[in-house]
């Protein structure tokens, strides 16, 4: 059987991990380049590693400001090829085969339209037993990818990673995000530092799940929603948490942070969780988001009007929202949007 690290750096997989790199984003200039000469690039990439000459790339840094502000930390396309092909031939399956089922973030076949189905089946589970009253604790976690100390990452990848060469490039990953010398933060927008920050979590998953006993208990990556019939089990399960925060030297977030009644609904990646009185689980989209989509709609008919922007390209953002919406039970409303999305470009 190879080893890991001549799976890794073989010349067909660093290139299969390239092609999946860029795709989406070929229009890049530097994207571009690299994949016009791909076999060339993947070529330099495999003898680098071969010989321990490789090296990571200084960072692009920027923010965005949807669907909330963050501070990205962009991977140069060298260094996405070479992850890419360590967590798709050992990484992925390493790591996450630890998780919960209800670990819902950044894996195949997860993701916001697993998380939000199963937040579903967790109601109509409570309902059958509980019926509609209830309490819901809701934790997020205060800069969560830029405060993660570096050891305690590193100290819950050793207990995961069995190779030990492979354990060394991740250790380099993680230390290449030490620009002020602090060993605190890890960067938002890398595959391997998504898996990482999924990981620090999975022992909270476990005792929760399996000491506490709380089966109603999902997660999308520092996301946690608990849903129990005793609010002092809930108490009990955020002071457990807050705890076990301290030890890995994260803090939660006091204004996110909720315990509250079942019966208010559940805000969730995008949408409000209503349980009915007979047991139906209604999805529907807030109220303020709804607010700023029009205002957005009305700012890109703007950038239309002094061709700053397409109709094609306003056209297609507001067909994304609409699938979006759509998810939920949005009939009533992305028609009434679409009336008034028309009504813009009528006037």
């Amino acid at each position: 059987m190879e080893d890991v690290r001549s799976v890794v750096c073989s010349f067909d997989n660093l290139y299969k991990a390239m092609r999946k790199c860029v795709k989406g984003v070929k229009w890049k200039d530097s994207v571009s380049r690299y994949y016009n000469s791909g076999l060339l690039s993947t070529l330099k990439l495999k003898n680098s590693l071969d010989d321990d000459t490789y090296k990571i790339d200084n960072y692009c840094r920027f923010t965005i400001y949807e669907p909330k502000q963050r501070e990205i930390v962009s991977t140069k396309l060298k260094d996405r090829v070479f992850q890419r092909s360590l967590c798709d031939n050992y990484l992925y399956e390493e790591i996450t085969k630890r998780f919960i089922y209800d670990n819902g973030a950044c894996q195949v076949n997860k993701g916001t339209s697993f998380a939000r189905n199963r937040l579903k089946t967790h109601l109509h589970k409570y309902y059958r037993k509980h019926g509609n009253e209830g309490y819901v604790l809701k934790i997020d976690f205060k800069n969560y990818f830029g405060s993660t100390p570096h050891y305690i990452a590193k100290e819950a990848l050793r207990k995961a990673i069995s190779d030990q060469w492979a354990l060394e490039k991740v250790f380099d990953i993680v230390d290449s995000y030490n620009d002020d010398g602090s060993a605190i933060g890890l960067g938002l927008g890398s595959q391997v530092t998504q898996l990482v920050q999924l990981l620090v979590l999975s022992n909270i998953d476990h005792y929760v799940k399996e000491q506490l006993r709380l089966k109603h208990y999902m997660r999308y990556m520092d996301d946690i929603i608990v849903i129990s019939e005793s609010k002092d089990s809930l108490i009990g399960c955020l002071e457990y948490i807050n705890e076990a925060s301290k030890i890995l030297g994260l803090t939660l977030s006091v204004k996110k942070t909720q315990l509250f009644k079942l019966s208010q609904g559940i805000n969730f990646l995008g949408f409000k969780f209503k349980l009915s009185d007979t047991g139906a689980v209604h999805m529907l989209i807030n109220h303020k988001n709804i607010s700023k989509r029009k205002r957005k709609l009305r700012k890109y008919q703007e950038m239309v009007l002094v061709g700053r922007m397409s109709k094609e390209k306003a056209d297609g953002s507001y067909r994304a929202w609409c699938a979006h919406a759509n998810n939920g039970n949005s009939y009533n409303l992305v028609r009434k949007m679409d009336d008034f999305y028309n009504t813009l470009w009528n006037d």
